[in-house]
């Protein structure tokens, strides 16, 4: 599994997360160059947080003759991300569903909520 985590600048330059109420927002590019059949798993420490308690996918840029249908965030059967400082990000393949085996799938950018 190979991918790397850049937070986005918001318009005033800052990269750091940011207070929402009680939690903190990051946004984040998720650039993934090589893929696991089982997904990315991203932690709360490459975004600058102790714990994760949101995620949102907010755009998707699929490299160049990738036939990927959709990223998702990964849940369990009861609804939890992978875990309380953790998410995991599976790709499907268009054709048949299946999760993906491809390198240099492109950015998943997301909108991540949680603790410093």
């Amino acid at each position: 599994m190979t991918h790397e985590v850049t937070i986005l600048a918001d318009h005033k330059g800052i990269t750091a997360p940011k207070a929402v109420g009680d939690e903190y927002v990051v946004d984040a590019n998720i650039e993934i160059s090589s893929y696991t059949e089982d997904g990315e798993i991203i932690t709360a420490t490459s975004l600058g947080l102790s714990t994760i308690t949101a995620v949102t996918i907010t755009g998707c840029e699929v490299a160049s003759g990738v036939a990927l249908n959709r990223f998702v965030v990964e849940l369990s059967a009861t609804g939890a991300y992978e875990s309380g400082s953790s998410f995991g990000l599976v790709g499907t393949v268009a054709s048949s569903g299946a999760e993906s085996a491809n390198s240099d799938l492109g950015f998943v950018r997301v909108r991540v909520w949680g603790l410093v």
